[in-house]
């Protein structure tokens, strides 16, 4: 690398430092960048990660459990025979990212581009897809068995009771920081929903609006698996 080359990417790196500094004075989020990177990098566990940056990095071999990203680019990126739990991936950039003996489960891609991905090998339970164009992967057929592929919206018919509690809980940031269940304050995701009902049907739906209210501090609501952790764990008692 040229001197001149070295002193452009010195100033670039210390404009990003800065940037840091004061988004996080101001109260602001700092967004995850790292691209490039040769090293093999660890999973992660109950985190949710929005405007990441990620491009051309290796996860191989490793383990993701309760994450969501969000609003992501996450290209060029190797998760080679990892094994992923409950990671939910919403409106994502995933061009060429390979999965190539991965095991997936209860995993959900929405509104995701996934040109050239790779699910080559990989096993699937639970695996949604909403809105997103799987013709496009390689390895990766509608009818493999663990998946569910959505194109069609459908609205979930709810009582204005459950309908009521269930938008009510945008107010408690420990439900809504993840936009798991709601689009926005006043709107519910008949996405997720459609998703959590297919499995404990309206009444589950209905017991989940109920204990989520019971409750003011929630951890690690980030995924739609979190939801059905919840339900699977009560219902088991």
């Amino acid at each position: 690398m040229g001197r001149g080359k070295k002193k452009r990417k010195a100033k670039q790196h210390k404009t990003l430092k800065q940037r840091i500094i004061i988004r996080k004075k101001m109260g602001k989020p700092v967004f995850f960048t790292l691209t490039h990177c040769a090293k093999k990098l660890q999973g992660l566990t109950n985190r949710y990660i929005y405007k990441a940056n990620m491009h051309k990095l290796l996860f191989i071999g490793t383990r993701f459990y309760n994450v969501k990203y969000q609003s992501s680019i996450i290209t060029n990126c190797n998760f080679r025979d990892t094994e992923l739990i409950g990671v939910d991936f919403f409106n994502c950039n995933m061009r060429n990212i390979s999965f190539k003996n991965a095991k997936l489960n209860n995993v959900v891609f929405y509104n995701c581009n996934l040109k050239n991905a790779d699910f080559t090998g990989a096993s699937f339970s639970h695996v949604s897809f909403i809105c997103t164009n799987t013709k496009v992967a390689k390895g990766l057929g509608e009818s493999d068995y663990g998946i569910s592929i959505y194109k069609t919206y459908n609205h979930i018919d709810l009582s204005s009771e459950t309908e009521s509690a269930l938008i009510g809980l945008s107010s408690n940031p420990s439900i809504f920081k993840a936009n798991v269940l709601h689009v926005n304050k006043s709107k519910l995701n008949h996405w997720v929903l459609g998703i959590i009902k297919e499995r404990y049907g309206n009444g589950g739906l209905t017991f989940m609006a109920q204990k989520l209210t019971a409750k003011r501090n929630w951890n690690n609501m980030f995924t739609v698996f979190s939801y059905t952790l919840l339900l699977d764990k009560c219902f088991s008692k």
